[in-house]
């Protein structure tokens, strides 16, 4: 199941890694947070790269909540530090300004929009790891420094419920909420909630 980001949207057309590559940073895992410090890097004139072992169109968790909170106070920086860059640059991401610790965007419509001009290569898994070297099969990836995504270790669906009338919130115990158009994601770490439109997960 594809998530409510990914409708509508065209993807490029990422090619798999084949021959030998160097990077300065090379991300490992196409995550909106990696997209959005590639971005970044890249823009300072370091080769930036990025592998994905999945098809990157083809990813529901790309989506997650669309939510961007900070905890501290390195993170509160760097997510005003985002906010007013989008702001700035105007881009396209439908981004809500929540609280100080709090934006909504549309995650995929920001991760391409971050990743443009950044090596991007898909179904291209690591098969071993050798200090800065990485073998994936066909070819080997030389990188000065390698960052991977952090995995979730359990299963949290997103549920996407029609608004109602009145406009309230779906009522359960879920770990986040938010609207998007006519509809409200919420987050929980249970597989057991009713009367969803349909669900996915990250």
């Amino acid at each position: 199941m594809h998530s409510i980001w990914q409708e509508k949207i065209e993807f490029p057309e990422y090619p798999i890694l084949k021959r030998d590559k160097k990077a300065d940073v090379l991300y490992i895992g196409a995550t909106l947070q990696n997209a959005v410090e590639a971005h970044f890097q890249h823009a300072q004139g370091k080769a930036v790269m990025m592998l994905e072992e999945k098809v990157i169109s083809q990813m529901p968790e790309l989506g997650g909540m669309g939510i961007l909170r900070a905890e501290n106070r390195r993170e509160r920086k760097s997510l005003w530090k985002l906010r007013d860059y989008i702001s700035g640059r105007q881009i396209p991401c439908e981004m809500e300004v929540i609280s100080d610790d709090c934006i909504w965007i549309h995650p995929v419509k920001l991760f391409l929009f971050m990743t443009e001009g950044i090596e991007i290569y898909e179904q291209t898994a690591v098969c071993s790891r050798q200090g800065k070297r990485l073998d994936i099969g066909s070819a080997y990836v030389d990188a000065a420094e390698i960052i991977e995504a952090e995995k979730r270790k359990e299963p949290f669906y997103v549920y996407v419920f029609a608004e109602s009338g009145s406009g309230k919130m779906p009522e359960g115990e879920f770990e986040e909420m938010r609207r998007y158009k006519n509809f409200w994601l919420a987050g929980s770490a249970r597989r057991d909630v009713e009367g969803y439109l349909y669900f996915w997960e990250i």
